[in-house]
């Protein structure tokens, strides 16, 4: 299963993967053992077969799952990241964890784990562009705002209000992005501004900037802050939403 969207968001530390127990194509310890892998269940081992197919450049992990006689391999490469389960003896790749509508309580709770490890892959093995921190940074030394979450089941959710009249003029979001129309899976970070109408055709572009989710498309945007999106511009745009929203009478 792909989960290519992780590096919307994160970069890839290869010396921090290796002392996690990555390994390029080809490597093996004395031992075939390696460290830091017992997170979330796992014990991390350097895959001796030829299952991955790697070459030169190409990252690995294997670790295996709570359930037995299952296992999960991890490949990094570029900005492709891979994970596969398989069944021990002969190594046989268990089909279902790569079918998306694959239901039933084994399944989801191989999934799970493997989610599991991948979290922990992310905070041991990536560096986090945290693009939403700099711009909360930004509002706060800008304007004194001070993220608000109204919303105890939505902890992601962020509003930003004026200094007086306490308005909405920006809201941080965490959406599927096929909320926006994007064919990727998994989460991103948004950030929803009201701009003048008559600016938004110019700006939508459906790579960093879309029709605005859950608000209204005639004077708002949704901002994708992905490692790629232009902190300078999203910076302007802010206060320009703060501006208009303020000025309202």
């Amino acid at each position: 299963m792909q989960y290519n969207h992780i590096f919307d968001t994160y970069t890839f530390d290869v010396q921090k993967a290796r002392a996690f127990g990555f390994t390029s194509a080809g490597e093996v310890d004395s031992t075939g053992e390696v460290g830091a892998g017992d997170s979330a269940g796992a014990t991390a081992s350097v895959n001796r077969s030829d299952e991955s197919g790697c070459g030169d450049g190409v990252y690995q992990f294997r670790a295996s799952l709570r359930e037995p006689g299952f296992y999960a391999v991890f490949r990094i490469t570029g900005g492709d990241f891979r994970a596969d389960v398989f069944e021990d003896p002969d190594g046989e790749l268990f089909l279902p964890f790569n079918v998306k509508n694959a239901a039933g309580g084994f399944v989801s709770s191989i999934r799970e784990n493997v989610n599991e490890i991948i979290s922990g892959i992310l905070q041991n093995c990536f560096e986090l562009s945290d693009v939403k921190a700099l711009l909360l940074e930004y509002v706060k030394q800008q304007y004194g705002t001070e993220p608000e979450a109204p919303w105890a089941d939505l902890k992601e959710y962020h509003t930003l209000k004026t200094a007086k009249r306490q308005k909405w003029y920006g809201l941080f979001m965490l959406i599927p992005y096929k909320f926006l129309g994007i064919e990727k899976e998994g989460k991103i970070n948004v950030l929803n501004l009201k701009v003048c109408p008559e600016d938004i055709p110019s700006l939508i572009d459906r790579k960093h900037y879309f029709p605005s989710y859950h608000m209204n498309k005639k004077y708002w945007i949704s901002i994708v802050l992905d490692k790629s999106a232009p902190v300078t511009q999203i910076e302007r745009l802010l206060d320009n939403s703060y501006a208009l929203v303020k000025g309202k009478k």
